[in-house]
């Protein structure tokens, strides 16, 4: 017995060890003295996960917040959770479905019709979808397609954030000091965008079409649907590159920051089917290496709040550094790949609001 209570002893002291040297770098910007009264922060999908903790924290810092999700039954919950946390009675719910176009104009005209919210200090793009494909490759279209039609996740992760920061403009503007920011992800390094070799549209790169994981490892269409969909790649590229395309077109006063909030503990995964056995056996190495949702949401924080002079429009940033990494992955694709984004989901956001 004291043997075994030596060696967990060690192997308790080596976690903690290890945990600390993983999360050395990661930022705290809890400490960080910004008054937000009387600005207005917009947030998608802050009723849950990373969302919730920023939203909670913009609150916390006297903000009025707009909390944009699916369910307005849980969003209210998370308002009143954010009351009773903070003290801060400024903090609504308004209904968007980032899986309808339609909803994503509703809730625009909505916003803007509303003298509260005529002018806007930022736009949060927090909300996406993270969903694995079938083993057998028998999909449920409601699973995997918005209500327009498009793959669920270029729908919901890329193009109705794209058509959000598009239709918001103006009541940012009207700020002065307007900034978008979109929630990116490391995996971007790992997705593609090219429209002549992939249906990202409709159907988005698929593990099965490509017989390889996003890291480019061969693999056998029988394998586990676990990790990350190409397409959540492609997409998390997607909002890296409209950040920048937008950072040259939006008007001087409104800036574009992409952030990663690093591998953390979720709500994204939650349709994921992750063996029992594997989730026991991985356990100790997720709690080293896994940051929890308000450790996350610091990165949201700070590319919302962090003084305009002290960051480069357009970036990605992790940690409260621009990500090396990432941001040469987004320089070495050049002009084109991004003009070509950008130029068909202008087409497609055009045509679908001629059709409604």
């Amino acid at each position: 017995m004291k043997v075994l209570g030596i060696s967990a002893a060690i192997a308790s002291a080596s976690a903690y060890l290890v945990r600390r040297r993983i999360s050395k770098k990661w930022i705290d910007y809890r400490s960080s003295h910004h008054d937000l009264t009387s600005k207005v922060i917009l947030i998608t999908g802050g009723n849950t996960g990373l969302g919730f903790e920023a939203a909670k924290e913009f609150a916390r810092r006297n903000a009025r917040v707009v909390i944009a999700c699916r369910n307005i039954e849980k969003g209210n919950e998370a308002v009143e959770s954010i009351h009773r946390a903070t003290g801060n009675h400024n903090v609504d719910c308004m209904e968007l479905d980032l899986a309808s176009l339609a909803s994503v104009r509703a809730f625009t005209r909505k916003i803007k019709s509303n003298p509260e919210y005529s002018s806007i200090n930022a736009l949060v793009c927090n909300a996406g979808v993270w969903v694995p494909e079938e083993k057998d490759g028998q999909k449920d279209p409601d699973k995997y397609k918005t209500k327009d039609g498009f793959e669920i996740h270029f729908g919901v992760n890329h193009l109705s954030h794209l058509l959000l920061a598009k239709s918001l403009t103006d009541v940012l503007q009207n700020s002065g000091d307007g900034r978008v920011v979109f929630v990116s992800s490391s995996l971007m390094k790992y997705g593609q965008v090219d429209f002549n070799k992939y249906d990202h549209i409709y159907e988005g790169r698929s593990k099965v079409q490509e017989g390889q994981n996003c890291d480019g490892e061969n693999r056998k269409k029988s394998s586990s649907s676990y990790g990350p969909p190409p397409a959540y790649c492609d997409t998390k590229l997607m909002n890296a590159l409209t950040c920048r395309r937008l950072s040259s077109i939006l008007p001087p006063t409104v800036t574009t920051y992409a952030v990663c909030p690093g591998f953390c503990r979720s709500s994204l995964g939650r349709h994921v089917s992750f063996p029992f056995h594997k989730k026991i056996l991985f356990a100790p190495i997720m709690l080293m290496i896994q940051r929890t949702s308000k450790q996350g949401a610091q990165n949201i924080i700070f590319a919302t709040l962090e003084d305009k002079d002290k960051l480069k429009n357009g970036e990605f940033y992790k940690d409260g550094e621009i990500a090396v990494e990432q941001t040469d992955y987004v320089d070495s694709l050049g002009e084109s790949v991004p003009r070509q984004l950008w130029e068909v989901s202008e087409r497609l956001l055009d045509e679908s609001d001629s059709r409604d």
